[in-house]
């Protein structure tokens, strides 16, 4: 299988299984970032998301990364989630090497065409960016601008190869790149989605085409996740279980709506329904965060006994005080230098 990424000058990139992969290693030496030598270490490695802020605000950026960054090997910056414009991740992941800390980039697809994608590259390596995890986007519908046109210009797969391509020197109509940009590239699998055999594929695809990192959806099924561990595990892949803590049954009921590729099962959501039954108030809302809390610490707990998961990534959607906390109760602190 073949896959052109730009049609100019007839410049294609192969997808056959592991050559494109072996001239990367052949050829291209990837920068050693915190987070790829806590992958290689062997280490179970943590990291966490902080969510831009919608608008200008840089401080808050730093305020969050501070919060965060003594108990994750790389902090996540997301990409306009749910088609809401936030600040860029660009922007957010230079505020995090400011706070010092190591960030990972997203880049979504949505918005993105390759001329774009080359151009933020070059300047997300300017800025110290190494660590980068391309993403397909969530669909404009579910966002605030459902009007807004998606570009997709390159799939997560082409976007990945794009990325190894320049690394190698050139850009994509074969021109000398004044300055190479050297990357840790990451993508992301779906446990929860169907077929098992389709998920398993685009993992080595995107293998294939560069990625050295995974970063899955978020698990409240571990089980489904073991399963499909057993078939993604031979590919030698590094995996980082997503975990979001939940803030109450109303966001667990509105993830399942709303949320593609996320599956809460009705114990979940019982649970948190039935938390601080009694209490009014403060206490109850307490309670409820408590109990958000415990189900993602059992989560986390059965997570780091599955073969083949490497770490976690704590997607805390606006809560990132949940990341402490949840490092601290599953005996991941403090993390190694």
């Amino acid at each position: 299988m073949y896959s052109c990424i730009a049609q100019p000058k007839e410049i294609c990139v192969s997808l056959q299984t592991g050559s494109f992969d072996a001239r990367l290693k052949n050829s291209v030496q990837s920068p050693e970032t915190k987070l790829r030598r806590m992958l290689r270490s062997g280490k179970f490695t943590v990291t966490g998301e902080v969510g831009p802020p919608h608008g200008a605000d840089d401080d808050l950026v730093r305020e969050r990364t501070r919060l965060v960054k003594d108990y994750c090997d790389a902090i996540n910056i997301t990409d306009n989630v749910r088609g809401i414009p936030t600040m860029s991740s660009m922007a957010c992941a230079h505020f995090v090497i400011q706070a010092g800390a190591e960030p990972v980039m997203q880049m979504s697809s949505r918005d993105r065409n390759r001329i774009l994608f080359e151009s933020e590259l070059y300047g997300a390596y300017a800025l110290g960016i190494r660590n980068i995890l391309f993403v397909t986007g969530d669909h404009t519908l579910l966002g605030s601008h459902p009007q807004a046109k998606m570009v997709y210009d390159l799939d997560s797969i082409q976007a990945l190869q794009l990325a190894s391509h320049l690394m190698s020197g050139k850009d994509l109509a074969g021109e000398k790149l004044e300055g190479i940009p050297l990357f840790h590239l990451g993508a992301t699998f779906n446990p929860n989605a169907d077929p098992l055999e389709l998920q398993v594929w685009r993992v080595e695809k995107k293998r294939d085409a560069g990625a050295q990192f995974f970063q899955t959806q978020a698990i409240y099924d571990t089980a489904r996740l073991e399963e499909y561990m057993e078939q993604i595990e031979p590919l030698g892949v590094k995996v980082l279980a997503g975990v979001i803590p939940l803030k109450g049954p109303k966001m667990a009921r509105f993830m399942n709506e709303r949320i593609p590729g996320i599956r809460i099962s009705d114990e979940i959501v019982n649970r948190l329904e039935s938390a601080g039954a009694g209490m009014k108030g403060e206490e109850k809302k307490e309670a409820v965060r408590a109990e958000g809390i415990a189900v993602a610490l059992e989560t986390i707990n059965r997570v780091k006994m599955i073969r083949g998961i490497n770490g976690i990534h704590i997607m805390a959607i606006g809560w990132e005080e949940s990341i402490p906390e949840l490092v601290k109760a599953s005996g991941l602190y403090p993390r190694p230098k």
